[in-house]
């Protein structure tokens, strides 16, 4: 018997060694399988991005919570079953849907408010990165960086960096999400 329990004691310490529960394999740098792929952990949101030949998690994105959302969503669930009560679980659930192109990118006119060296957001290929960090930090100076901000940023950067695969990898740190269309 003191045998079997020691036994099944170890399978379960190997267990939970060999196969991790899933959000700690989820942060900043750490292998993921498809390009794109988004996943909120610990109140962040995380993307698959492509760095250099490998496929990484990005630094992620804080997501705040919409307690207006919840509410509507409990609202509409109570009177979901009267027929009379579709058009007002309609009216609201109205505040979900304006919150939607939000989650679906970043629109240029945020990029465009964010652009001094203390907020410097750009585009880039598509997709929008918060560069405020990497100001002091670019071999180039800051004024490469600084002349990007609230712009989009992908001529420059090409001119600059085109197949360069570090460049490339440093900026998938600084990725935010797609820019809206």
């Amino acid at each position: 018997m003191k045998i079997y329990a020691i036994a099944s004691g170890a399978a379960v310490a190997l267990a939970l060694v060999i196969a991790p529960p899933a959000s700690a394999s989820v942060k900043a740098g750490a292998s993921c399988k498809k390009a794109g792929q988004s996943l909120k952990v610990s109140g962040r949101k995380f993307t698959c991005v492509k760095k250099g030949s490998k496929l990484v998690w990005n630094k992620g994105v804080v997501v705040k919570k919409a307690p207006s959302a919840a509410a509507s969503t409990a609202a509409t669930a109570a009177p979901a079953a009267p027929a009379m009560a579709t058009p007002m679980a309609t009216k609201s659930a109205e505040p979900t849907k304006s919150a939607e192109p939000v989650a679906a990118g970043y629109t240029m006119e945020r990029v465009k408010a964010n652009s001094t060296s203390s907020s410097c957001w750009t585009v880039i290929s598509g997709n929008v990165y918060d560069l405020t960090k990497w100001i002091g930090s670019h071999p180039g100076g800051s004024g490469a960086i600084t002349s990007l901000c609230g712009t989009d940023g992908t001529s420059g950067f090409n001119a600059m960096h085109r197949n360069q695969s570090k460049p490339e990898a440093r900026l998938a740190g600084y990725l935010l999400g797609p820019l809206a269309k």
